[in-house]
């Protein structure tokens, strides 16, 4: 009854101006979360999500082909597989290999967790042994990952915590980097050495290279915006904007980035000066950003996602409190910005988590937890011409 409330009040939103919206159904998605889309060069969407029953955590992965979403292919599953709000598994599709990544607990006392990553050569019907992401054993975590495809193989961001078992170093979270993909010896970088705790970090390939985007920190735990790439064999990390976010604590809202037709566009939340989704653009492959645009009116929840359309124009989602869900907005690289559209109600309380948007070909697929079923249930939609 609550899943016929909640497509009634999209259709009712959809009658007042809204775009129509096609429901993309998922079956036997009963206590379902922690959703993530992916797009393949070819165009194909990937959804990855986590099934809990009865102790036991499953990462499940299907491909939308037409409006039809295929059978769930399991990738993994355990006892002690993470199910977290914020840190969820992803998936990359790329030089005709899945390659997925996950968390799992430390047996460590204390809140620890590992990543591990597995790659499937035949669409995901079986994977290979998984192997941890990071070379380090300690129990501290590691998570937030993105993962790219590069051209020596498929990279991966992520936090790393093992400073924090570390005696002779002060505490903080370390920003990490590893080519996962590549043969011969698998080295570590430190991107960044000090880096907010628990914000997703997110990654674009511009001219070939990456780029990623993670909140920062600053002695002082001023907690702004950066991106990082590669300069000379360096990472160079320099700030999107500078906000001037003071907060003692991970805000728990990390950025989105996306990149096309010669724009990168950058989202991300701030409480400063007051709660708002902010979007800033580059034309110099990110090496510099125009000032930053304040895209929701109305004190959201944060917890962006971000693509950039083949006119250049960032789409910005975001989880809105004010507007009852899960919104977007087109913003023009001029800073004009469209009407904000409701894609589905949506609770903002942890267990919703953070809502995703991908556009493949002129389409835009949204995934959401619908928490306000009875019970948590992961559900999907596409827009054609957004």
């Amino acid at each position: 009854m609550k899943h016929l409330i909640v497509v009634t009040l999209a259709f009712m939103f959809m009658g007042c101006g809204q775009p129509a919206y096609k429901e993309l159904p998922l079956a036997q998605m009963a206590n379902t979360g922690e959703p993530s889309l992916s797009v393949a060069d070819d165009g194909t969407v990937t959804l990855t999500y986590l099934q809990q029953a009865q102790g036991m955590a499953t990462l499940y992965l299907r491909e939308l082909r037409g409006d039809q979403w295929s059978a769930p292919r399991r990738i993994a599953e355990g006892e002690d597989l993470l199910v977290n709000w914020a840190d969820f598994p992803t998936l990359i599709d790329a030089d005709n290999q899945l390659t997925a990544q996950w968390m799992i607990r430390n047996p460590a006392p204390g809140f620890a967790y590992d990543v591990y990553t597995a790659t499937s050569t035949d669409d995901g019907r079986t994977w290979s042994t998984p192997q941890r992401l990071h070379a380090d054993t300690s129990a501290t975590e590691h998570g937030f990952v993105s993962l790219y495809a590069g051209g020596t193989g498929v990279g991966a961001f992520w936090l790393d915590g093992q400073r924090y078992a570390q005696d002779d170093a002060p505490d903080g979270m370390e920003l990490r980097h590893k080519v996962i993909g590549a043969t011969g010896p698998q080295s570590e970088d430190v991107v960044d050495a000090l880096v907010c705790d628990c914000c997703q970090t997110d990654v674009a390939v511009v001219a070939g290279a990456p780029m990623v985007v993670y909140r920062d920190r600053s002695e002082s735990n001023i907690r702004d915006i950066s991106i990082a790439r590669q300069e000379n064999g360096a990472w160079v990390s320099t700030p999107v904007a500078e906000d001037g976010w003071y907060i003692t604590g991970c805000p728990v809202n990390g950025p989105a980035i996306a990149a096309a037709h010669d724009v990168v566009a950058v989202a991300w939340f701030t409480a400063v000066p007051v709660n708002s989704v902010r979007v800033a653009f580059s034309f110099d492959g990110g090496r510099s950003f125009a000032a930053p645009v304040d895209v929701s009116p109305d004190s959201p929840v944060g917890r962006v996602d971000l693509v950039v359309d083949a006119a250049g124009n960032a789409i910005v989602s975001w989880l809105s409190p004010a507007q009852q869900g899960f919104v977007y907005r087109r913003v023009q690289p001029s800073g004009e910005m469209g009407k904000i559209h409701l894609v589905a109600p949506m609770a903002s309380h942890r267990n919703a988590g953070f809502p995703r948007m991908v556009q493949s070909d002129d389409r835009l697929i949204f995934a959401w937890t619908d928490s306000l079923a009875d019970s948590p249930t992961v559900r999907a939609m596409s827009l054609s011409g957004g």
